[in-house]
């Protein structure tokens, strides 16, 4: 229970709110003048505005709830703010109403509430989260600011938190305070700005959420309309300004918003984070998504759209999807390995899935694919490969510099500015220390290229046919990880063809050792499946060594990173959703190898974690944008790195059964319902026969969704082909990664589970352990 408290003289009124420990009262929060009005002063770069602080002048009593008014003289006028604090379960409700007297015309405001986090422990060491934008500060090399944003002034538009809370945690007490946007936002539209305008006037519903270090700890801010302080990515990615917009006033103007302001416990950050996310999703209630289709319908449909996108030629064959969904042609045949293109996994469906597919070599393509990669691999004494393979050139490149293809295939003395445009400026410190980097490959790529290639050796012997060549290119590359594995369990982020540790240039392959050993868990499940064929503890006792030191850096100490191999930010180690994502199935792998109720343990916290990702509403999105005009929802999508928060794919497809099983083992309510709402929210914009979301062929699917704004006036993209990614707009991109994970995810959940009807397997299992007892 929070007591809603005043402070200071009459008619200069603060608010403090206290919380009632086992032992005397304790004041948590407090701010003096819990209204700011900041105005527009019609400069295009002045994001901030005039600030004018207001106290409180009248404050009523209405037994446990406050009614408190701020009046604020402005240039716009005289500004009303009408708070009512109540107590609401264990925290604080705050609404707020805004209204101007006297209006100047062609003025703008915003309104903000600031409480600064009073409350012993709160200082330098405490631990701030805004899922999916912030989780421990995303401060992986420990130098105390935001990696992506180097800051601590730390602020997020609504549409970019999945949860519409943020937390701080103060781990010597197990302690948190949170707030929360508990009105769901209705409306937004493109604001009217030109080109690098970082404040201006927009009736927008959105607001914004954050953290703000001051002098003495940590403030809890909000403001309404938005603003994102100190930085933002909206913009653009070198310079990461920071912008705002303002409410235009008139007589008309009445706003309202609501907050919530509450405190958790926990023994640790996860478990605060997580008790305040089962709150979030009581308040928010998330509605899932409802597919035109059942979702194992979708599997044929993915399963006709990859075929035309399969290439062989006299050396090698694979899947190929490179296209812009909207028409469906290539932009290049590129075989990727891993990653984006997880070329084995998609042959294994193919396999899996052959008699049911109308095309008759549908089988014999998805062999060639599959002996193709083992022949590469086995070309190697240590099973490695290079990641990319370009048909049109029949050259293979290692994929060092992520999105700069073209770097990878330009000609010797190419003009690489022609080719990559204002990309290579941006890039130039990744592009310069590539150049001269040796051939490689990332742990990732190869990783989950050799645990498809386990899968498909186990389907195919359970089918009568044993493909022990598959099985000894396998245990070649088991035998590297044995050799390379370090002393803490670890692997690095990528290796040369020599089997050598790739960590220079440090810019690219990590500047901290948890960036360069970041891909370790991506090993894991390889081991797992190898030790699953083989019977040989040695693959067992390495994968359970590495899931130990996945458990204590990347889910116990909140340092997970590197999943994505393509990052165009500051850093080219992302703190991504990939990378719990990889953690929790290395602690699951090791988990079942073991019984180890430790690793149980951190798997579920991953899941809890990974779950953070997920959004719990439906975003607004702009009237004329594309994704609206087919009534897109965000519901049961997942954002993709911190630093790009806003940018959704559907990735999270790949973890639903990993987060179903975490559920079972943590018999976790909540997990089973995000489980649940991943599985058809992330299945949403699949191409069907009555829904194709104007994409050029059934079964087709975007890689990625903006539901917020994202370098929108960078010139990486503006006028170019991906130009025009808007909030409510796609990448124009879709990749072989899609339909794998689509695919994996339904046919996993029907091989564990034995349905994909999560909700009713949930409620039988809770039923039938209820029973038990």
């Amino acid at each position: 229970m929070i007591e809603i408290r005043t402070s200071g003289p009459d008619g200069a009124h603060g608010v403090e709110l206290w919380s009632a420990p086992d032992a005397g009262t304790e004041r948590l929060l407090a701010s003096p003048a819990p209204v700011v009005v900041e105005v527009h002063t019609g400069d295009p770069a002045d994001w901030r505005g005039e600030r004018v602080p207001a106290p409180y002048g009248e404050v009523v009593r209405d037994g446990a709830a406050l009614l408190a008014t701020a009046r604020a003289r402005t240039a716009a006028g005289e500004v009303v703010v009408v708070d009512r604090w109540a107590p609401e379960g264990d925290g604080v409700r705050v609404d707020r109403r805004v209204r101007v007297h006297a209006p100047a015309p062609g003025t703008a405001v915003r309104a903000v509430l600031d409480l600064d986090v009073v409350g012993a422990g709160f200082d330098e060491r405490a631990q701030v989260f805004a899922p999916p934008a912030l989780y421990d500060l995303n401060d992986v090399d420990g130098d105390g600011v935001e990696d992506y944003l180097d800051t601590r002034e730390l602020v997020f538009r609504d549409d970019r938190l999945t949860g519409l809370a943020v937390l701080a945690y103060a781990p010597g007490r197990g302690l948190g305070v949170w707030l929360s946007r508990q009105d769901v936002p209705a409306h937004d539209d493109a604001p009217e700005r030109a080109r690098g305008q970082q404040a201006f006037a927009q009736r927008t519903d959105i607001g914004s959420l954050g953290l703000l270090d001051r002098p003495g700890g940590w403030s809890l801010s909000a403001a309404y309309p938005f603003v994102e302080r100190a930085r933002s990515h909206a913009l653009t990615a070198r310079d990461r300004e920071p912008w705002g917009a303002f409410w235009p006033v008139d007589d008309a103007t009445d706003l309202t918003v609501s907050y919530g302001v509450g405190v958790v416990r926990g023994a640790t950050a996860t478990d605060a984070l997580w008790q305040l996310w089962g709150a979030r999703v009581a308040h928010l209630q998330p509605r899932r998504v409802e597919l035109p289709v059942p979702v194992e319908d979708l599997t044929a449909l993915r399963l006709d759209a990859l075929l035309p996108y399969y290439r062989e030629n006299a050396t090698t064959a694979g899947f190929v999807t490179n296209c812009h969904p909207q028409d469906g042609r290539q932009l290049g045949d590129v075989l990727q390995y891993g990653f984006t293109g997880q070329t084995v996994l998609n042959a294994l469906h193919v396999l899996n899935h052959a008699p049911e597919i109308a095309d008759p070599a549908a089988r014999d393509k998805a062999l060639r694919a599959v002996e193709s990669f083992v022949r590469r691999a086995g070309g190697s004494p240590l099973g490695l490969v290079h990641t990319l393979y370009d048909f049109d050139s029949e050259r293979d490149a290692s994929w060092w510099s992520g999105l700069l293809l073209p770097l990878a295939y330009a000609e010797e003395g190419a003009d690489l500015r022609d080719l990559m445009g204002p990309v290579l400026e941006h890039m130039a410190y990744a592009v310069d220390a590539l150049s001269g980097a040796p051939d490689g490959t990332y742990l990732r790529c190869v990783a989950e290229e050799h645990h498809a290639l386990l899968r498909a050796y186990a389907a195919e012997r359970e089918r009568g046919t044993v493909h022990e060549e598959w099985l000894a290119v396998a245990r070649s590359f088991g035998e590297f990880l044995l050799g390379a594995q370090e002393e803490d369990g670890s692997w690095r982020r990528a290796y040369a063809f020599d089997g050598s540790a790739l960590v220079e240039p440090r810019a690219w392959f990590g500047r901290a050792e948890l960036n360069q050993k970041s891909s370790t868990a991506t090993a894991v499940p390889f081991l797992h499946e190898l030790f699953q064929a083989t019977g040989d503890p040695r693959w067992r006792d390495a994968a359970v060594r590495a899931a130990g030191f996945v458990a204590e850096h990347f889910v116990r100490g909140l340092k997970f990173n590197g999943g994505i191999h393509d990052s165009i930010y500051a850093r080219a180690q992302l703190v991504d959703s990939e990378s719990i994502l990889f953690s929790l199935r290395a602690c699951l792998a090791a988990a079942e190898l073991t019984g180890d109720d430790d690793l149980r343990a951190a798997a579920v916290d991953a899941a809890r974690v990974l779950a953070t990702w997920v959004y719990l509403w439906d975003v607004p999105l702009p009237p004329g944008s594309t994704m609206a005009g087919y009534g897109f929802r965000s519901t049961g999508w997942s954002a993709c790195d911190t630093a790009g928060a806003g940018y959704i794919h559907p990735y999270e497809l790949h973890a639903v059964p990993d987060l179903f099983e975490a559920a079972l083992i943590g018999d976790d309510d909540v997990l089973a319902e995000v489980a649940d709402l991943v599985l058809h929210g992330s299945n949403e914009t699949v191409a069907t026969p009555g829904r194709d979301w104007g994409y050029a062929r059934p079964g087709l699917q975007e890689e990625g969704l903006l539901v917020s704004w994202w370098l929108i006036d960078d010139p990486m993209f503006v006028d170019t082909g991906f130009g025009g990614r808007g909030k409510g707009e796609g990448n124009k991109t879709c990749l072989p990664w899609i339909s794998a994970v689509g695919i994996d995810a339904t046919d996993e959940a029907l091989r564990r589970f034995g349905t994909t009807d999560l909700r009713t397997c949930w409620q039988d299992r809770r039923r039938a352990a209820v029973a038990s007892r």
